[in-house]
């Protein structure tokens, strides 16, 4: 009789798996970003679904929206592209194809908070809608996006920003100045000058910072200044060591006697992608979506990058043992006469499936399949079962030996690990919206024409008065240097 497990999985299915994924070249083509940090209130929501708790390592693709509530979420791009969004905020990433060789991405903000941080490559085209402006990057920049129903704010600190406030007429907004616009009237947007960082702005510098420096030790580790997604979790959670028979490899920090890759965390299907595996682990996106792993004789499990290039769900197998459904960490590609150390080091424990959340798929015990009377058979892909549990009954994890370098305090009650780092955690102060700095100052120059910060040759006639800030209505959370926490 089949286990229990196995018929919940494999008998009850409400969507049937393709009977093969795509092979990884396939997923090449496929532009796929990553949840890279999660605090607090949190979720994301696929077209055509309803919202559901994000897990930390969740992988985005088009078409998905994010939010915040008392939350703070970071999402990553390849290549040194990164948008993180403060306290009750929304992102819809509208478009996230390849072009000619390049990445276009372009995001909608309804609402909230938002840095966005990019250093374009060649061929890469990044356009945001924040309120009523069309944002779109020349070059690299470092900028930041308040809006809220009767206003919007939109703060460079680094590079230029071209914007287009719906009248199809663009002007280019210049580093150290803010462009205000009413969303309810005709009024012309007014340009001041950035007003003091607070502690959303300080702690995206910090973190922006320490994940630069790691992502770059971890490229020159690994030879390549290539795919950076989740290089910085490599630095700051392991080390990188020689593992005989297989070259460099990485070993995570602070992992017990008994631990394994593929435990912490879930199995989560997303339609045409399949089962991919979220990992609880800060580190735990390139380890789990490219390479291979190995058991070191007496070292224990070790990350091998081997020439894997193209991102896969997960590099792991799944299998049958004694009836039971499973899954085993891929090993390194075989030669033709392996070694006794490379035989020693291939994977031979599993992981049994446990029923998880929401239809998910969580570790249970582990099995060595080397045992005598242990069966085991390689099988397909499980179906997908739609769960009657809520998914808001869902758990965010948190890890507990991030490095030491990055968090702010925190306002808010959020629960989190004393070791956490300071920078790495979001400021839990919610923003005074820029408009009463506005006030403290006196009000924002108005007009694109012949102001500072603002290049605009097909506005150079325009004579558009300046506007008064008084009365104007708050937003939904800009700069301010009298909001709370962040100790830095």
């Amino acid at each position: 009789m089949r286990n229990r497990m196995r018929s919940f999985v494999l008998l009850t299915a409400a969507i049937a798996f393709p009977s093969q994924l795509a092979r990884s070249q396939d997923f090449s083509k496929i532009r796929i970003v990553r949840l890279s940090f999660v605090e607090g209130d949190v979720q994301f929501q696929r077209a055509g679904q309803d919202w559901q708790d994000a897990r930390l390592n969740l992988p985005i693709e088009e078409g998905f929206a994010l939010r915040t509530t008392n939350g703070y979420a970071e999402v990553e791009f390849e290549d040194a592209l990164a948008l993180r969004l403060g306290i009750n905020s929304t992102v819809e990433f509208t478009d996230m194809s390849l072009q000619n060789g390049g990445r276009a991405t372009r995001l909608t903000i309804p609402e909230g908070t938002a840095m966005v941080t990019a250093k374009l490559r060649r061929g890469d085209a990044v356009s945001i809608v924040a309120g009523n402006n069309t944002l779109t990057l020349p070059h690299d920049a470092r900028f930041r996006m308040d809006i809220s129903p009767t206003n919007s704010w939109v703060t460079v600190f680094h590079g230029k920003v071209e914007f287009d406030p719906g009248t199809g007429t663009t002007a280019l907004l210049t580093s150290g100045h803010t462009l205000r616009e009413n969303s309810n009237g005709p009024a012309s947007p007014e340009i001041a000058g950035n007003p003091p960082q607070d502690d959303f702005d300080k702690w995206v510098f910090h973190r922006e910072e320490a994940m630069n420096s790691a992502q770059s030790d971890t490229s020159e580790a690994l030879g390549t200044s290539g795919y950076t997604m989740g290089y910085a979790g490599l630095h700051d959670y392991g080390i990188w060591s020689t593992i005989p028979g297989y070259g460099l490899g990485w070993m995570p920090y602070g992992v017990g006697a008994g631990w394994m890759p593929f435990m912490a965390g879930q199995w989560s299907y997303m339609g045409g992608l399949g089962w991919n595996w979220l990992s609880a682990e800060p580190w735990g996106w390139v380890p789990y979506h490219f390479g291979s792993w190995v058991n070191a004789p007496g070292l224990g499990w070790a990350w091998i990058p081997g020439s894997q290039l193209y991102w896969t769900p997960a590099n792991a197998r799944w299998v049958e043992v004694n009836n039971q459904l499973g899954w085993i960490p891929n090993g390194p590609p075989q030669s033709a006469k392996p070694t006794k150390t490379q035989l020693a080091g291939i994977p031979t424990t599993a992981i049994l499936a446990a029923q998880g959340e929401a239809g998910a798929l969580r570790a249970g015990a582990q099995v060595r399949t080397t045992s005598a009377g242990t069966s085991v058979q390689p099988v397909t892909a499980p179906a997908f079962v739609a769960s009657s549990v809520s998914s808001s009954s869902l758990a965010h994890t948190q890890a507990s030996n991030m490095p030491a370098t990055l968090r702010a305090s925190s306002d808010l009650q959020v629960t989190r690990l004393s070791s956490m780092p300071r920078a790495m955690l979001a400021p839990h102060s919610t923003p005074v919206p820029a408009i009463a700095y506005a006030h403290s100052v006196g009000r924002l120059r108005g007009g694109y024409a012949g102001r500072a910060g603002i290049s605009s040759p097909g506005l150079s006639g325009s004579s558009a008065p300046a506007t008064s800030t008084s009365g104007a209505s708050a937003g939904a959370g800009s700069h301010s240097g009298g909001s709370s926490g962040g100790h830095h």
